[in-house]
């Protein structure tokens, strides 16, 4: 029998590449929601703020390398422009997705946006605001090539495949990378086991916890060893990775083993 030709096989579409986390700036809104929820389902880290006071903390704790400023009228936050400037810090590792109203002056525009930024004016879609934060992530020196994570004093990088606390080197496996930046990406949330074991391991949670637990108190006795803890166990929830406080003690609920 004679068969047809298969058509030839279309070029494969570039995935998208987002940096994270990524810093949204303004007051809530549909497209600030819908927004995070699309990052998330990328698994980036979304941080919001509404505040200059409250977003100058969250880029101090985790320096976003992407800022999504919300400029509209009816969402900005005050003294934007000078919230941004700190926020970039002087660093050429910063780069600001702006959302304007669709009569906002040039004037406002150009003085908000640098020439490594981007801007949307009038109605915010946000498939196109994702496509723009990946072009922008491209842009950026140090996020070409990878990815950098840093929690308090640890610090990982995709790019060079390091992990460093407090300047020490830590040497994972790539089991034990992979859970670590897991837990670095979703630093202050708790992550059940199930969602860890998909995520890591790549297949459904079926009865597995225990190759869980063991591979967090592999990580735990590498990057907290003679250190303060940083990878936390919640009691029926899971696990969450935060900034160590030497003085802090640990919280009610949560238990000293894996």
């Amino acid at each position: 029998m004679e068969g047809r030709d298969d058509p030839a096989p279309s070029e494969s579409a570039q995935p998208l590449h987002i940096s994270s986390p990524v810093l949204i700036l303004g007051g809530p809104s549909p497209a600030r929601n819908e927004l995070t929820q699309r990052l998330r389902s990328l698994d980036v880290k979304v941080l919001q703020s509404a505040s200059g006071d409250e977003a100058r903390q969250l880029h101090a704790e985790e320096a976003p390398a992407l800022l999504v400023v919300d400029a509209r009228l009816a969402r900005r936050a005050p003294a934007l422009e000078d919230v941004v400037d700190d926020l970039r810090s002087g660093s050429d590792d910063t780069a600001v997705l702006a959302w304007f109203d669709a009569d906002a002056p040039q004037e406002d525009i150009l003085t908000l946006c640098h020439p490594v930024d981007d801007h949307m004016v009038g109605s915010i879609a946000v498939e196109e605001s994702l496509r723009r934060l990946h072009f922008l992530t491209g842009r950026l020196p140090a996020q070409r090539d990878g990815e950098r994570l840093i929690v308090g004093d640890l610090e990982l990088n995709t790019s060079i495949r390091t992990v460093t606390r407090a300047g020490r080197d830590i040497d994972l496996s790539d089991t034990e990378f992979r859970l670590l930046r897991l837990l670095m990406r979703h630093a202050r949330t708790v992550l059940p086991k199930s969602q860890i074991l998909q995520e890591v391991w790549e297949y459904e949670f079926a009865g597995q916890a225990n190759i869980v637990e063991l591979y967090v108190s592999y990580v735990r006795k590498k990057i907290e060893a003679g250190m303060p803890r940083m990878i936390h166990t919640v009691r029926g929830a899971g696990y969450v990775l935060r900034p160590a406080r030497p003085a802090e003690a640990e919280a009610t609920g949560e238990a000293s083993g894996p």
